[in-house]
């Protein structure tokens, strides 16, 4: 259950809206190579102050590992393996809900970039995900707390995302 007062109700509806069939037939966001880099905020230790939109459910959330094709592979423990649905929805973490744009940093400055790798990706243009970094920015990131900010890119230093297109710069807290 969300935790009462802290998301207006037209903040409960996911930023993007990905085909549900195609995260079905790709999963890859809710699978890790090696934590803690590039899983959800809230399932990392010593968050710090991270805004509570990254787990609005208040539940922990932990990696489970197992071996796939010979690979130790962690797979969200929120994600129902069968059905690949987040057991968390409609409440699931903002960094899951608005995937395939993510967080991260750039020469030490925070960005919200476009993690090229998802499939849904090559379904829109460069332009629909600019707008919605912007969105993402107007909505959160500009009405969250200075501490906020920095526990939160104390943990984009973790998320390299090699194949990431930069959409947009955010005004740096350390600055």
């Amino acid at each position: 259950m969300t935790r009462p007062g802290f998301w207006p109700s037209e903040n409960k509806m996911p930023l993007l809206d990905v085909p549900h069939a195609l995260c079905q037939s790709c999963r890859q966001c809710c699978h890790f190579l090696s934590p803690p880099e590039m899983t959800p905020f809230a399932s990392r230790t010593k968050t710090g102050h991270i805004p509570v939109e990254f787990n609005p459910a208040g539940e922990a959330i932990g990696m489970v590992k197992e071996n796939r094709e010979g690979f130790p592979v962690w797979t969200c423990s929120r994600l129902n393996e069968t059905s690949a649905v987040c057991r968390s929805w409609p409440e699931h973490p903002l960094d899951c809900r608005i995937y395939p744009l993510v967080f991260t940093l750039d020469g030490g400055d925070p960005f919200i970039a476009l993690d090229t790798t998802c499939p849904y990706t090559v379904q829109n243009p460069l332009a629909f995900f600019q707008k919605k970094a912007l969105e993402l920015r107007d909505r959160y990131w500009n009405h969250w707390t200075e501490p906020q900010k920095k526990a939160l890119c104390q943990q984009f230093v973790l998320d390299t995302f090699p194949d990431r297109i930069l959409l947009l710069r955010l005004p740096n807290p350390e600055q």
